[in-house]
């Protein structure tokens, strides 16, 4: 017998958070996301809920949970884009029309208690958060930052009338040491008239002034941008806690002209190998160093922003080639991407640039209400 019911106690929470074990066999690709990050975008402290609404679901077959669903209405994203849109996410279920059936219905009837007409996800909450399913590239693993769905979800989503609306792909290279990163950049201009552009990495000794940084050339870059929201400082740290401890400051590269920083890449070590070992249990951060830092090879560029007035000009070139010098100075290998999305070309263009190529595709989806 199937029940949906709405997670409201601290044990429903806890089920919810660890659903997704039982959905990944242990030789899956899936990497468990560690519980206390997780758990604290769910909680109520989380500054989305300033500004938006939501709520868990589970569906249960004779008692145990078989999936699970978060629905929730962000209402700063209706007021920037006007449209009257709610979402879920932390979609998880088993291989079951009907229980996903009961997961999206539940869905549905939320975001049309707050006025909604279109249900589009799966999106977790925020821009900087994941979102998606994985429709192609189920045999590779995900690299930190990055989703991974079971392969049953885009005929669960299409059983219920879901569509695409926006699609994105992941890209890697594996071996990024035979690219010559000057090479990569030698046609590209640098901005004439607006001064010389100068890179460096993050300053250690002021990491968190430094990320404040990041996050406002983010939000100048990206506003407009399909979804996004700029996001607010509390919003930041919250998603950022999780990067902080993993974070190698040779790898997060600002490029500053006339002082100003108008471009950045933020990329870390792939942790999600450390992950795997550790079954997604977030340790100390000196633990966490001792434990796989100096072996890891793999490096995430979690996003490369460049402001609009900038853009065009091949600064993202510039310090992605920049990523690249320093990967090689302190031994990496390998370089991943998170999302881009299918119809930005210039992201695209430039990661060809450096040899990478597809590793994952991922959609969203939507339907009206």
């Amino acid at each position: 017998m199937l029940e949906i019911q709405p997670v409201k106690s601290r044990r429903e929470r806890a089920e919810f958070i660890r659903l997704p074990r039982s959905i990944y066999p242990k030789a899956s690709p899936w990497v468990r996301p560690p519980d206390m990050v997780v758990n604290g975008y769910l909680d109520e402290t989380n500054p989305f809920f300033r500004n938006g609404v939501g709520q868990a679901f589970l569906v249960r077959r004779d008692q145990t949970p078989v999936g699970r669903i978060m629905a929730h209405v962000w209402k700063r994203h209706q007021r920037l884009h006007g449209e009257r849109v709610g979402y879920f996410g932390f979609f998880e279920c088993e291989n079951d029309p009907h229980s996903a059936s009961l997961l999206f219905e539940a869905a549905m009837e939320f975001v049309r208690e707050h006025h909604c007409e279109i249900l589009r996800g799966p999106f977790n909450m925020t821009g900087m958060q994941e979102a998606g399913i994985l429709i192609d590239g189920f045999d590779r693993a995900p690299a930190v930052d990055m989703i991974y769905t079971a392969p049953w979800y885009p005929a669960l989503l299409a059983n219920y009338g879901f569509q695409k609306c926006l699609e994105m792909e992941t890209r890697s290279n594996e071996n990024v040491t035979s690219v010559d990163p000057d090479a990569a950049v030698a046609h590209y201009r640098t901005p004439g008239g607006t001064g010389v552009v100068r890179l460096r990495h993050l300053s250690s000794l002021r990491r968190n002034a430094e990320m404040e940084l990041v996050r406002e050339v983010v939000n100048a870059s990206f506003l407009g941008n399909w979804g996004f929201v700029p996001i607010n400082r509390e919003e930041w740290e919250l998603q950022t806690a999780a990067l902080l401890p993993i974070l190698d400051p040779s790898l997060v590269i600002l490029a500053m002209v006339q002082g100003v920083a108008v471009g950045v890449t933020l990329a870390v070590p792939d942790f999600n190998r450390v992950f795997r070992k550790t079954n997604g249990w977030l340790l100390h951060p000196a633990s966490l160093l001792l434990f796989g830092k100096s072996r890891l090879k793999e490096v995430v560029v979690i996003l490369c922003a460049v402001r609009k007035q900038y853009q065009g000009l091949g600064i993202a070139r510039l310090l992605n080639a920049e990523l690249l010098h320093n990967m090689r100075k302190r031994g990496y290998r390998s370089l991943s991407t998170t999302w881009i999305g299918g119809e930005n070309t210039p992201s695209l263009a430039s990661t060809d640039a450096f040899g990478m190529t597809r590793r994952h595709r991922v959609a969203m989806y939507e339907r009206p209400v």
